[in-house]
């Protein structure tokens, strides 16, 4: 990822440095020239600036948007987008962005079976709508690890009811009390006795496995 950044910005620096080649360009150069090329770098830079965001979990397209500091505590607003079965991004009451990673799940990764039926089961329940906010922590990431409800239904439970995640057991132990742990590890165990989405597949790979046997292979 950090590599990928570093080409990004590479790239910036080019069309940068071009614009400038043709501001001084105009002196001798036809408008009619002019105009394609800053079209061009205009449409170009936009396309690298998305891609930048997207690499840095920001919706693209959303540069101007104010990044709230993350905290613990409670806060209502809507879902803007979903980033993947356990990441969303929520824009409270008063316009400011979250980047919120559901407490005491794990969903499969984008790459990874059933990583992106996940995410498009989550974006349908709940993006657009209206939710609450429990944030429980902040992660090393800056990230807001909370517990998100719709209309008083635990969304970050109803993923693991519906087979959408795992239960996150060795961070869900600090996290959770012993009747919030109980109600997760039973829901679990009910999706994958009626082997509901990612459980369809018996041997189904537990994200943080998936993410040790990339690791081990880069």
């Amino acid at each position: 990822m950090h590599k990928r950044q570093k080409i990004l910005t590479k790239w910036r620096k080019i069309l940068l440095w071009i614009a400038v080649i043709l501001t001084i360009a105009k002196v001798w150069l036809p408008d009619s020239m002019i105009a394609p090329l800053e079209n061009w770098i205009h449409k170009a830079d936009s396309i690298v600036r998305s891609v930048q965001d997207i690499f840095n979990g920001r919706p693209a397209g959303n540069r101007g948007t104010k990044w709230a500091a993350a905290s613990k505590g409670q806060y209502s607003g809507s879902v803007d987008s979903v980033h993947d079965g356990d990441t969303v991004h929520v824009r409270d009451k008063d316009g400011h962005m979250h980047k919120v990673r559901l407490a005491n799940i794990d969903a499969p990764e984008i790459k990874q079976a059933y990583g992106i039926a996940s995410r498009d089961a989550l974006k349908a329940r709940i993006e657009g709508q209206p939710v609450v906010v429990n944030v429980v922590a902040v992660d090393q990431y800056q990230r807001e690890v909370g517990q998100i409800m719709l209309n008083n239904v635990d969304i970050n439970l109803w993923m693991v009811q519906q087979g959408y995640a795992w239960h996150y057991t060795s961070i869900a132990k600090k996290q959770q009390d012993r009747l919030g742990f109980s109600r997760y590890q039973d829901a679990q165990l009910q999706a994958r006795q009626k082997r509901l989405g990612l459980w369809h597949n018996a041997r189904a790979i537990a994200p943080w496995q998936f993410r040790q046997q990339q690791k081990n292979r880069s």
